[in-house]
């Protein structure tokens, strides 16, 4: 994660970084090389002439003019055993990334925040119309993604950079799409041109509208421009870098959080807003489940497929190898290395004797083409070995090569089409990826794209080809290079964010897939050469993750019974660069969340439990429950239907720990609670059974039954049912939305029937917790009136400010009908109910928050089905909770005149008055 430091140059630039290591490396090097590189496309050439004295007599002469070769090391394929164990402890540590709410953090200077386009600022973007009604300063330039941008900011010298994204329309399940990638290349174009000016803009900021969700899940393609900006800070440590993802949809809502944050401190240069909240990815330490704790096979069947996109060599062929050995599938290796490069005549040929061999006679090649063949044939020999080995372990015709190109969308489709035929793929392990670290300013665009697309397209390519017919699992292969960023890395690192963001999308769903992030390996791949193995030596940022330990944190992954969508992996070193570049984030990473505790005002006793389900058991009686002669219906003790979200939060909060209820959904209350005589107890069972669990979310069913037995105790009725809910929980409070409050005018007093003395329904004590009720021209409204000595003795500990809820369901009937009447009602269906805040009865008494309660439209049959809405605000417009959508049943009416109490007609007599 280190930064360059500022002037430094690259004279090779990483082709020939890498051309430089191939001739070291070589099992026989060619004797002489010429390594010629431009640092800018159509610059001049630096050149190398390398010689190795060793190879000096046999090799043939290299003219020094020639194109410089393409020279890369083939490693011979590795002699596989059976993993097992690491013999030593772990180097690196699992961690699961999630968004959490961060506290702002200080402007890196005093005084007001200045505007999102201050003077001198360059805008890019690709939907002009985000701009519409946006004022930007006189000096501003609004760059064009076509050929002249690069002069553009070259003669406009921005001081500042604003990129907006807009993903609003951008389709979410089918990958990027080439609008979207011009627009990204253009970010990298626009970057690049600055890095050439004498200063570097102040800073470069990327607002990304429609980024993330409500319940905090970003868009798939967020990490597209998050990874660009988090090695773009590596690399720019004096400029003001950072990425702004936003729920909003439109600039003048994003703009002054975004504002905030291009002047603000970082502890890591990209910030999240959902729900009014400001959020940080979290890497927090997770071990995962134990091995011992494997679940069966996900197919039921006895024929495991895996499908590897990629994997061919390097670390796939490690893994594939490894999980081979356990699981003996039936394997689809899909990669872009052709087989037939291989002759009889050429097999065995060192380099030096093949370069030798092609050099020479009338087809010769140049040195540059002869190093670009043999490269490609110790690249299919590799393979070709690779594929034996896993023949031998999975048995004769259990494994499928099939040489495509993974980025063409048409060839992807005719490979997945070959292997679906075959029956459903259990486990698909998207491994491709390639890597040519340079800093922007030495890098290409085509070395931009090619990195980015080989992650970005093949993604999305083997999305569209799958459709409905996706594989039971999807392992992306990612990086800890997109969680942090790291110098010379844009591309690769905002492939790898985009496999970050793309999982949690895809969980989201329901899809079973997740992203591990590696880092570097000792003995294979890019960190196993000997150039590689001493700069991490000396750099000491990255672990050497030995393979027996890569192997045993993939079977890890794997044998996961939920799988979280984004791990990384990273050890000492990481950390002590983590904490270098990001003084702090790490004790942000550490941070425990609080967890709330228990309610147990509704809980005797959990009798079933597994990890979907629980029932919970609570007895009612007169005295433990004396509250309720304070909620009489038709001259019984009744609990208030509004408290059945308590009941529902209480037992999902205990099914799903550490989560907090923020929405009820299809409230049915079909019979009373009742408790009927003193002495006599009425136990019920409250089941809750867990719908679905997600990284951002769990939803739990909720259902309140008991018996109904005769008064000798003969059982009559079993499990019937009183109230059913959907609860969705999740880890914070949802921040409040706002809510403007009317004015009194055309305003009408009118008293609340239910205080009213009358048989049907009678409200005292506790429940008197409604004031100034009166309606309105837009509805009916009235103020809440907590009784905080009765709320502190009997409801302190529950989590719904469910006498809140009471008197705001109650204002819902302030109406007039045959003249002075008011309807008495009790509540039978609710669609939802959102929570805000945090806040309880017991917090709402103690702080003495006004709260003021309105319900429209202004004319209501809570009867009827029509659309409806109360709300509960606090002074300073916060909105506290807020009922959808609630139907009733009439009981009677009590005249506001005279307080005399009529009894609801009848069909029969209805019809005749």
């Amino acid at each position: 994660m280190s930064a360059p430091r500022q002037g430094s140059t690259t004279l090779l630039g990483a082709e020939g970084a890498r051309e430089l290591i191939a001739f070291l490396t070589a099992p026989a090097p060619a004797g002489t090389a010429v390594i010629e590189r431009a640092v800018q496309d159509g610059g001049p050439l630096h050149r190398l002439q390398l010689h190795h004295p060793e190879a000096a007599q046999a090799a043939a002469p290299v003219p020094a003019a020639v194109p410089a070769p393409r020279m890369a090391a083939a490693p011979t394929p590795r002699t596989r055993t059976e993993p097992a164990a690491p013999a030593e402890p772990h180097l690196l540590d699992r961690h699961v990334l999630r968004l959490a709410p961060a506290p702002r953090t200080a402007a890196r200077a005093d005084g007001p925040v200045p505007p999102l386009f201050p003077s001198g600022t360059a805008v890019l973007t690709h939907r002009q119309s985000v701009l519409d009604r946006m004022r930007l300063p006189s000096d501003s330039i609004l760059l064009q993604d076509d050929d002249t941008l690069e002069a553009d900011v070259l003669r406009a010298r921005p001081r500042h950079v604003r990129v907006l994204v807009d993903l609003s329309s951008e389709d979410r399940d089918t990958g990027p799409s080439d609008r979207l990638l011009h627009l990204h290349d253009a970010v990298f174009r626009t970057a690049k041109a600055c890095a050439e000016l004498t200063e570097r803009p102040e800073s470069f900021v990327v607002l990304v509208l429609g980024g993330i969700d409500t319940v905090r899940v970003p868009h798939p393609c967020t990490g597209l421009f998050t990874g660009f900006a988090k090695s773009l800070a590596l690399e720019w440590p004096d400029s003001a870098v950072v990425a702004v993802v936003h729920e909003a949809t439109d600039l003048a809502s994003a703009e002054p959080d975004a504002a905030a944050e291009a002047v603000a401190e970082q502890l890591l240069p990209v910030v999240s807003f959902a729900g009014g909240t400001r959020l940080l990815w979290r890497a927090a330490p997770d071990p995962g489940e134990t091995r011992a704790q494997r679940p069966g096979p996900d197919s039921g069947t006895t024929e495991y497929t895996v499908v590897a996109a990629g994997g061919g060599r390097g670390i796939g062929a490690e893994l594939l190898a490894a999980l081979a050995r356990r699981e003996r599938p039936r394997l689809h290796v899909i990669g872009s290395t052709r087989l037939d490069a291989v002759t009889t005549a050429e097999a065995d040929l060192t380099r030096k004797d093949f370069i030798r061999t092609r050099t020479t006679g009338p087809d010769r090649l140049t040195v540059r083409e002869a190093n670009a063949a043999f490269d490609r044939l110790s690249a299919a020999r590799e393979v070709t070995a690779n594929l034996k080995t896993l023949e031998e372990i999975c048995g004769s015709g259990r494994v499928t090569y099939h040489a495509c190109d993974l980025r063409d969308r048409t060839a992807v489709d005719e490979v997945v089409q070959q292997i679906t035929d075959g029956g459903r793929v259990d486990l698909l392990l998207n491994i491709a990826g390639t890597n040519r670290a340079a800093s922007v300013d030495q890098k290409s665009l085509g070395d931009f794209r090619t990195v980015r697309d080989l992650k970005v397209r093949t993604y999305a390519n083997l999305k569209a080809a799958f459709g409905s017919s996706r594989p039971r699992r999807w392992c992306n292969f990612g990086s800890f290079v997109g969680f942090t960023g790291q110098t010379g890395e844009t591309d690769y690192g905002a492939a790898n964010d985009y496999f970050n963001t793309a999982a949690l999308y895809s969980t989201s769903r329901g899809v079973r897939e997740f992203t591990i992030g590696w880092t570097l390996w000792r003995d294979v791949g890019l960190g196993a050469t000997p150039i590689m193995r001493t700069f991490l030596a000396k750099s000491a940022q990255f672990t050497a993750m030995p393979t027996a330990e890569g192997i045993d944190h993939f079977l890890h992954e794997l044998d996961q019974p939920e799988h979280t969508p984004v791990t990384v992996l990273f050890g000492d070193p990481e950390r002590a660069a983590i904490e270098a570049a990001a003084p702090g984030y790490l004790d942000f990473c550490r941070t425990t969340p609080t967890i709330p505790a228990l309610p147990d005002f509704f809980v005797d006793d959990i009798v079933d439990r597994a990890p979907d389900r629980l029932t919970v058991v609570r007895t009612f009686n007169q005295d433990r429950d004396a509250y309720l002669h304070e909620h009489v219906v038709n001259g019984f003790p009744t609990l208030p239907g509004t408290f059945v979200p308590e009941l529902a939060a209480q037992a999902a909060m205990h099914l799903v720990p550490g989560r907090v209820p923020v929405v009820f959904e299809d409230i049915r209350l079909d019979s009373f609670l009742r408790v009927y005589k003193p002495g006599r107890d009425e136990t019920k069972r409250i089941k809750a059974h867990l719908v679905s669990h997600g990284p951002q979310e769990s939803v739990v069913d909720i259902e309140v039954t008991g018996d109904v037995l005769a008064p000798g105790g003969r059982l009559l009725v079993k499990d019937r049912r009183h109230f059913s809910a959907r609860v969705r929980l999740r880890d914070e409070h949802v921040a409040p939305p706002r809510w403007d409050h009317w004015d009194d005018q055309g305003a009408e007093r009118m008293a609340d029937p239910y205080h009213v003395p009358n048989p049907a329904v009678l409200l005292s004590g506790v429940f008197v917790s409604t004031a100034d009720t009166r309606t309105h021209p837009n509805g009916r409204r009235a103020r809440y009136v907590p009784d905080r000595p009765g709320i502190e003795r009997w409801f302190s500990s529950l989590v719904v400010p469910s006498v809140l809820l009471d008197g705001l369901a109650r204002v819902s009937v302030l109406d007039r009908s045959d003249g002075d009447w008011t309807p008495l009602a009790v509540p039978r269906t609710i669609r939802r109910i959102d929570l805000y805040g945090g806040h309880t009865d017991a917090t709402l008494a103690a702080a003495g928050t006004p709260v003021e309660l309105y319900s429209l439209p202004s004319r209501l049959d809570l009867e009827s089905e029509e659309d409806n809405r109360a709300l509960a605000v606090t002074a300073d417009g916060d909105v506290v909770l807020q009922i959808k959508d609630m139907t009733g049943v009439v009981l009677g009416h009590v005249n506001q005149s005279t307080g005399e109490y009529r009894e609801r007609r009848r069909p029969a007599e209805e019809a005749t008055a």
